[in-house]
């Protein structure tokens, strides 16, 4: 967008030029991949899911949305089941919120890592897109965890297993973290934590899906500030 902007102002004595300009623009496609979460279980409202929060307030008004969400996928059901259909659609952006599933089905970390780094670099398309990925929130405190009487300090180390791995993806692949485990500490900090869990004691609720869209709005903006557009 910077780019088009510094176009329209070069051409500030050519209005033709710049109208055309701006017309030529291509609009953003997004695609949404992921499990529960973006297809937005706990938000009680289909249109309050996290993506489409994201979309409507991180995106311009063009931009071409699918969401491609499946509840209860891994990545490696993600894999098969939705990254072909993603990269069919020749996405400029992609957000990829898939952790939780593979660890609560005991995945290995490295198996969880081979995955996803295979998925980021199917979805990158040798970089022609920008794709934003989730590390895990802090579950540690979760109403869930507690009524399944879980370890915390266990699932603070799985959790942090994880994270490390979705680092080294997100490095090695050219990609983007969304840093959702910081944003949840940090409402946690600020006493928000309770009031972003829907009543199921495991999904984010309303809030929750509005402050995790938030999180990749934040992880966007920046990257296209890196990016000088």
């Amino acid at each position: 967008m910077l780019v088009l902007a510094l176009l329209v102002g070069a051409c500030s004595d050519d209005e033709p030029a710049a109208e055309q300009a701006l017309r030529d623009a291509e609009p953003i496609v997004y695609v949404a991949v992921g499990a529960s979460e973006t297809v937005g279980v706990g938000a009680g409202d289909p249109t309050l899911a996290w993506p489409e929060v994201f979309r409507r307030t991180a995106l311009p008004p063009d931009a071409r949305f699918t969401s491609l969400g499946v509840s209860g996928s891994t990545v490696a059901a993600a894999l098969e089941r939705q990254v072909p259909r993603a990269v069919e659609l020749e996405p400029t952006l992609v957000t990829v919120w898939l952790n939780v599933n593979d660890l609560t089905r005991f995945v290995p970390p490295e198996t969880f890592e081979g995955k996803l780094r295979e998925l980021v670099r199917r979805l990158r398309r040798d970089g022609e897109t920008t794709v934003l990925v989730a590390n895990t929130p802090a579950l540690d405190r979760l109403p869930a965890v507690t009524r399944f009487g879980l370890d915390p300090a266990l699932v603070d180390s799985v959790v942090g297993a994880y994270n490390e791995a979705v680092d080294r993806v997100v490095r090695d692949e050219g990609a983007v973290l969304v840093d959702l485990h910081a944003a949840s500490l940090a409402a946690r900090a600020q006493g928000k934590e309770a009031g972003y869990i829907s009543g199921d004691g495991f999904h984010p609720s309303a809030a929750g899906h509005e402050a995790a869209a938030a999180a990749f709005a934040v992880a966007y903006r920046a990257s296209v500030t890196a990016a000088g557009r």
